[in-house]
């Protein structure tokens, strides 16, 4: 392990049992450019940081375990198996051929199966999800194909099989690095795919045609909230100052989050994560580009507050503490319920756009 502690502001109700899976996991970067995998205690403080090849996006525990996979994000093609516990990587999976991974995944309820998005590049960008059997040495056995361009971040809904899936919509190629080449043509949806048979049951497309669906948080109640991402090259001439953040439940249409113009231009065009409380009343964005932390009342749609902090990117819910969590790139994490707290700084680090909270 690399790396030492770094001292939290305490929070009542964290644990500071050391043989108990830590409840924050993050991915970032060190000073000098190298990736990073951590682990942190809540009212401790950091319990491991590990050196990894490939910058990590996405962290998730597996259930029932001790055991948390980190992605990587675009181009990436390696898959990080970390016991949370120990504070080791216990195994590494890499992409098939001429597939990268987008940087998120999520397991079956009972954490046998996980469903990892790819790009199927040589195939124009077609999107794919993975399916690799956890109990079996994380075997690929299966993969689905989406009808699609850009499967990006994908949750698991309370009936325990379906699966909501961000599609961006926008084809990129390794060889390219980050040039969006379909532009013009781009289609960006939000997904439902059965998980069972790889089908997919509903499609709901992105109310403006160059905006890209790219980050989804699932309520207990069925509640799905989306952030997007506008993609202003594909029209210079349009000055979009249009909604980044939607709701959707049942068979209803997306719901666009009420907020003025100046709020959504405090974005500038950029929603990094998405997280919701457990029963889909509150909601949280944030823009790293806006430097700016939205707090959402879910049902009737409406701009709740607002708390600037700088390069903000990553987002989860803490729900012994009924509040979110969020974190920057300049190291820092703070609380956000009534009000923004600093809850505590790791010196010399970048996160990266997305955090995990362990239940």
């Amino acid at each position: 392990m690399a790396g030492g502690a770094v001292s939290l502001l305490p929070l009542s109700g964290c644990g500071s049992d050391s043989a108990r899976p830590q409840p924050l996991l993050l991915s970032g970067s060190d000073k000098d450019d190298s990736h990073t995998l951590s682990g942190w205690q809540l009212g401790q403080g950091e319990r491991f940081r590990l050196p990894v090849k490939q910058r990590v996006h996405a962290p998730l525990i597996r259930p029932g375990s001790n055991e948390a996979i980190f992605v990587a994000r675009r181009p990436g093609t390696l898959i990080y198996v970390v016991d949370v516990v120990e504070g080791q990587i216990k195994q590494q999976l890499k992409a098939e051929s001429e597939r990268h991974f987008y940087g998120h995944a999520i397991f079956s309820a009972d954490g046998r199966w996980l469903y990892v998005p790819e790009n199927a590049y040589a195939e124009q960008g077609r999107g794919k999800v993975a399916v690799y059997d956890a109990d079996a040495n994380y075997q690929r056995v299966q993969e689905f194909d989406l009808d699609g361009i850009g499967p990006h971040q994908l949750a698991l809904m309370p009936d325990g099989f379906t699966l909501a899936i961000a599609l961006g919509g926008i084809q990129t190629h390794p060889d390219l690095s980050r040039e969006k080449l379909n532009l013009a043509t781009m289609h960006s949806a939000l997904l439902y795919l059965d998980s069972r048979s790889g089908k997919v049951i509903e499609r709901f497309d992105s109310p403006h045609p160059h905006l890209s669906l790219r980050h989804l948080d699932v309520a207990s109640n069925g509640m799905v909230m989306m952030g997007g991402q506008f993609q202003a090259a594909a029209n210079p001439d349009e000055s979009y100052a249009g909604p980044l953040v939607f709701s959707q439940r049942d068979a209803q249409p997306l719901q666009a989050m009420q907020a003025d113009n100046e709020t959504w231009q405090m974005q500038q065009h950029y929603i990094a994560s998405v997280a919701m409380n457990r029963s889909g009343t509150l909601a949280v964005t944030t823009s790293p580009r806006g430097s700016v932390v939205n707090l959402w009342q879910v049902e009737q749609g409406e701009l709740l507050r607002q708390f600037p902090v700088r390069d903000v990117a990553g987002a989860g819910y803490l729900p012994e503490q009924d509040r979110f969590v969020v974190s920057n790139g300049l190291g820092q994490l703070f609380t956000v319920a009534d009000e923004l707290e600093l809850l505590a700084q790791a010196p010399a680090t970048r996160w990266d756009n997305h955090l995990s909270i362990v239940a």
